[in-house]
């Protein structure tokens, strides 16, 4: 009979062992847990994102950059249509935006608002600056110093006259002595003309894209003429913006692809 059976008892009563009490558990390893979870989820995002951030930036930069020479091409292809239509002479983005504007009611407009408008557009902002042409220099210029009359003394020669010394040896030349000869006398040969002969300048335009913030919404800066060639500038080149005296692309640029038409 096991121990601790009272005498008379059924024989086929069970016997129960007794239960040891439960251990109790502790919070720290799952505290542990927790924070090597977390600390390397933080280091594999790190790792992400210093891996994606600057080849999100390197694209944002390449598709800000190919957005301003999209510009560049349209304001080119608006300032070649309009040329083609005026005479050859260019005109300023607000009149092929609008150029009833402009006093030509009839030709549509060339570019959209925002452009012709010169605004900021994709992390770049714009400049434009015309070229008068040879003959509105020459016509100031003349206007100018027409304005200013000569005075001379009397019995003095104006500046610039013929001597009299040089007066007797054109007379003398062209004077046919008394000696029975009847030659006529020599006649200077005629220059021929210049060929091919110089086109006519009628002006341009210049006309630049600079990001707004170099090195993050853009890596170079753009400019061009009228003849379409696109100079390109780093953020290390040295760059001066067109002014009115000088209304041309710096030539410290590198000259990117063919010339836009």
């Amino acid at each position: 009979m096991p121990p601790g059976v009272a005498a008379g008892a059924p024989a086929y009563a069970p016997y129960y062992e007794p239960v040891p009490q439960p251990k109790k558990s502790s919070a720290v390893p799952i505290v542990v847990i927790l924070i090597l979870v977390i600390v390397g989820g933080l280091f594999v995002v790190g790792i992400i994102a210093a891996i994606a951030i600057p080849s999100f930036l390197r694209a944002r930069v390449s598709a800000n950059e190919t957005a301003a020479l999209g510009t560049l091409q349209t304001v080119v292809s608006a300032e070649v249509t309009w040329a083609q239509t005026h005479d050859g002479r260019y005109a300023p983005p607000a009149c092929l935006g609008d150029p009833a504007s402009c006093a030509d009611p009839q030709t549509p407009a060339l570019l959209m608002k925002d452009i012709a408008g010169l605004g900021p557009r994709n992390g770049y902002v714009f400049g434009f600056l015309l070229r008068p042409s040879a003959t509105e220099n020459a016509s100031d210029a003349g206007t100018a110093e027409g304005a200013a009359e000569t005075v001379t003394e009397p019995g003095v020669s104006p500046p610039g006259a013929p001597t009299d010394a040089e007066v007797r040896a054109q007379l003398e030349q062209f004077s046919t002595p008394d000696t029975g000869s009847t030659s006529a006398p020599s006649v200077p040969a005629r220059t021929p003309d210049r060929w091919p002969p110089t086109p006519p300048d009628h002006g341009g335009f210049v006309f630049w894209a600079t990001p707004s913030t170099p090195g993050r919404t853009g890596g170079r800066t753009f400019c061009v003429d009228e003849t379409g060639l696109v100079r390109a500038y780093n953020l290390d080149s040295r760059w001066t913006p067109p002014a009115v005296d000088t209304p041309r692309c710096p030539e410290t640029g590198t000259a990117t692809g063919t010339p836009m038409q």
